[in-house]
């Protein structure tokens, strides 16, 4: 028999060894050895190899334990850090926002400068217009009056029988003739005052025509820029808000699958403090049978017991370094107070863009007028502004999340009054699927349904109120619903056991997120997210090989 415990011992210490899978029924098999072998005793071989087993628990075994924990705690870190480099390229891409909305700007203001100048040319071409028209009519008319003159000249001279040697016909038309040349100098001076207006007028007509034309190409540059502009903006926010979802569904994933393995490395640990314990017994009494008679065997094993309560985090009685950080994904940077402010991290507000009524009123709202037909010689025309030409459509970007690890939900209490079929186990892979939040802390030992900060009230069909409550969110949610308050996504095994019935929020018998109940391959979890995880240096493609890396690079626990 004690040949047989020998080798079931000697196996169970060789499996603690092989991996992370082994692990817990290896340290359980153990336990019961240790047990069994302070019941009936051990031969000296078997007691030499409970001091090697202690030797193997104390120098590798713990220590692989440790070591998986820092390693985790690194990759979590690690995981954490990728929302810092996403604000530090937030604010690299607020500089390019930032540069355009300057580049906007002064193209604004040499737009309405320009557009100054021109009314102030349409002016002056309007008033010359008007004046050459003054002096034309003055022409038309000091003509229209040497014209008459004319007339009365030819009826004088021209009808029949009409003698121009008679002394008084002279006499007549010798002031009629001298009013006629008087006349003819009024008519050449309207004309030349007409002729010296007209290039004048052409002149001014050209220096509107080269006003207006650089007018309109700064009007046509600057609605580009503000075009550019708002594209960028578009762009900056698009590359923040996907490459914050991805490395938020990486982290929530990480977490979970983590924290279930805080939760096992703890549970190892305490397990073999009490195999640890077990062992120094075994080594004590030197392969004797404790005395069965008064009970030795029970006192011994019960002694050892105790160390299940033992406070892992603490540093007095347990290992602080079983139990990780979890910091909380950071809230989305505010957006930046002003458009000439968008500097370091913020998030661009998006800007009217041309040809919008806001966009239109602020750039050409103040803008000179421009005459407007009909036109006369008292309202000549001007050069009209061109149409505003509209930026290709732009949506603004919102947050979203990205699709994430897998999900599956459950039926909230399956102790207590559940009913067959009653949301069975569902593996749910769309993005927009929902349930409600029920949260394990990360030893398992208590459940939360209510209180967590955002969550809404609920009246209770029988007058009471349960508050904070989550109902009807994504896999994605609930992960950063539990997450933010320091706990899990529960376990299907958990739910099983009725742990979270009676909890609150009358989730009993809704469909509560739950993971696979296995602490599987997280790896594969995250791989999920890297088919949309481009924009971050590659994506989450990778990141369990950081893991790993990590953990090779991990200091030796002693």
């Amino acid at each position: 028999m004690r040949a047989l415990l020998f080798a079931t011992t000697l196996g169970t210490a060789q499996s603690l060894a092989v991996g992370a899978k082994s692990k817990k029924p290896a340290i359980q098999a153990l336990m019961e050895s240790a047990t069994t072998m302070l019941k009936n005793g051990a031969t000296p071989a078997v007691v030499d190899f409970a001091e090697e087993t202690l030797g193997e628990i104390g120098d590798v075994v713990i220590p692989a334990i440790l070591n998986e924990s820092i390693s985790d705690q690194q990759f979590i870190r690690s995981l954490y850090s990728r929302f810092e480099a996403i604000r530090a390229t937030l604010a690299d891409n607020n500089q390019e926002v930032f540069t355009l909305n300057a580049e906007e700007q002064t193209l604004s203001g040499e737009h309405k400068g320009c557009r100054d100048i021109e009314a102030e040319r349409c002016q002056g071409k309007r008033e010359c217009e008007m004046e050459m028209y003054r002096r034309w009519t003055s022409w038309v008319t000091e003509e229209g009056e040497l014209r008459e003159i004319h007339d009365w000249i030819a009826g004088h001279f021209c009808p029949p029988g009409t003698n121009g040697t008679l002394h008084t016909f002279r006499v007549q038309s010798v002031p009629r003739m001298e009013q006629y040349m008087a006349q003819k100098l009024v008519v050449d001076q309207a004309e030349v005052h007409y002729d010296i207006q007209v290039p004048i007028c052409n002149d001014a007509h050209l220096h509107l025509d080269q006003q207006s034309a650089a007018c309109n190409s700064l009007q046509t540059q600057l609605e580009e820029k503000a075009c550019a502009h708002a594209q960028k903006i578009n762009d900056v926010l698009n590359t923040y808000y996907n490459d914050f979802a991805s490395a938020e569904s990486a982290y929530h994933c990480a977490v979970q699958e983590i924290m279930e393995l805080e939760r096992d490395r703890k549970r190892e640990w305490i397990t073999l403090q009490v195999v640890n314990c077990l062992l120094e017994r075994v080594r004590e009494q030197n392969g004797v049978p404790c005395d069965t008679a008064n009970g030795g065997v029970t006192e011994e094993v019960g002694v050892c017991e105790e160390r299940h309560g033992l406070a892992v985090c603490s540093a007095e009685e347990g290992e602080p370094r079983l139990c990780l950080e979890y910091p909380a994904v950071p809230e989305h940077p505010p957006f930046c107070p002003a458009r000439d402010q968008v500097i370091g991290i913020c998030r661009p507000t998006p800007n009217p863009t041309p040809c919008c009524g806001a966009w239109e009123e602020l750039e050409y709202g103040e803008l000179p007028p421009v005459p407007l037909p009909p036109f006369s010689e008292i309202n000549p025309g001007c050069n009209a502004y061109p149409a505003c030409v509209h930026c290709p459509e732009i949506v603004t970007p919102e947050p979203h999340a990205m699709d994430s690890c897998p999900g599956y939900t459950v039926d909230g209490c399956l102790t207590s009054n559940a009913e067959a079929g009653e949301h069975p186990l569902t593996f749910v892979r769309d993005l927009g699927g929902t349930a409600d939040v029920r949260c394990c802390s990360i030893d398992g030992d208590s459940c939360q349904s209510q209180d967590f900060e955002g969550g809404v009230d609920f009246l209770t069909p029988n007058g009471g109120t349960h508050t904070q409550c989550y109902f009807g969110v994504t896999y994605q949610e609930a992960m950063a619903v539990c997450h933010s308050a320091g706990k899990r996504i529960c376990s299907n095994d958990e739910m099983q056991e009725g742990t979270c019935c009676n909890t609150g929020c009358w989730h009993n018998h809704h469909a509560i997120w739950v993971d696979s109940g296995e602490v599987s391959d997280a790896r594969a979890a995250t791989a999920i997210v890297a088919q949309g995880a481009a924009g971050i240096q590659g994506g989450t493609a990778g990141i369990w090989e950081d893991r790993d890396q990590l953990s090779q690079d991990a200091p030796q626990q002693d």
